[in-house]
């Protein structure tokens, strides 16, 4: 009894030693892959944000083929995370070969904070670091390559606004009802979204209407399109400008308030001198 005992003890601290070995062996033989980045392009870019494609290459420098296990990746902008993101594995690095890993990176624009005061520069760009890892399913389990990528993004541009006119539509006892006419200006190539303005309205210097949730009808690329808000101004508030308003005369117009575009609170603060015009 005690010699089959002893036999085996014997025999399970060998095969211990035996597969202790063999992965000693298998880890000894094993190349790690290599994940190299080979560029960055952006596939789509809108005032909603921009997706760039980052592209990597995966090397595998073994005799047998890997697989892809998983992806996950962040993207950070002056340290505040915006976005994550990730994707399952699947695809097959061959032997001694190489596979394309291409990482679609999406950034909101309404999730960076402070990038209306960026949009506002002129010809901004948006500093970006992507972080995260790869992982690859090998004979020692799954190992994770590191992802970090750091680059600027060009901002598109805001859109403008101007007073373009102002139409007087009926004049009654005390009161005058004009509309506004506001011309908005897309100087990018991509269409801008239907939006909404929020709007204070000075007349002669004296503020005589607020506007809430005014339609901003969507604008096709390079190109421009006039927005009419309606007002009913009471003439004992429009002072010194009512008889302009009511004669047809220049008059001093001044809009101040924002414009929700894409999400974005975009400054209004437009002003003109205008004729009152029937």
């Amino acid at each position: 009894m005690r010699n089959t005992l002893r036999t085996s003890l014997v025999l399970l601290a060998a095969f211990t030693a035996g597969c202790a070995g063999l992965t000693d062996l298998a880890r000894s033989a094993f190349q790690e892959p290599k994940l190299s980045f080979r560029s960055a392009s952006v596939q789509s870019l809108d005032l909603e944000g921009a997706t760039v494609a980052l592209l990597f290459d995966l090397s595998n420098p073994n005799g047998f083929g890997l697989e892809l296990a998983r992806a996950g990746w962040q993207v950070e902008v002056e340290s505040t995370r915006i976005a994550s993101g990730d994707m399952p594995g699947g695809l097959t690095i061959p032997a001694n070969g190489t596979a394309p890993v291409s990482l679609p990176v999406r950034v909101r624009f309404a999730d960076v904070p402070g990038i209306v005061a960026l949009f506002g520069r002129g010809n901004g760009e948006l500093p970006y670091r992507v972080s995260g890892s790869i992982g690859v399913r090998t004979p020692l389990g799954v190992l994770d390559l590191p992802v970090s990528h750091s680059d600027r993004l060009r901002l598109p541009q805001l859109p403008r606004f101007g007073v373009e006119s102002l139409a007087v539509r009926s004049v009654s006892f005390g009161s005058v009802a004009l509309a506004v006419r506001l011309r908005v200006t897309n100087p990018n190539g991509f269409a801008l979204p239907a939006g909404a303005l929020d709007t204070v309205i000075a007349i002669g210097g004296a503020s005589v209407a607020h506007t809430e949730g005014a339609r901003l009808q969507a604008v096709p690329g390079s190109s421009s399109a006039t927005v009419e808000i309606p007002v009913k101004v009471d003439l004992a508030a429009a002072g010194r400008a009512a008889s302009q308003l009511v004669q047809g005369g220049e008059v001093d117009v001044h809009l101040q308030g924002k414009a929700d575009v894409a999400g974005l609170p975009v400054p209004l603060d437009v002003q003109a001198r205008v004729p009152a015009r029937r």
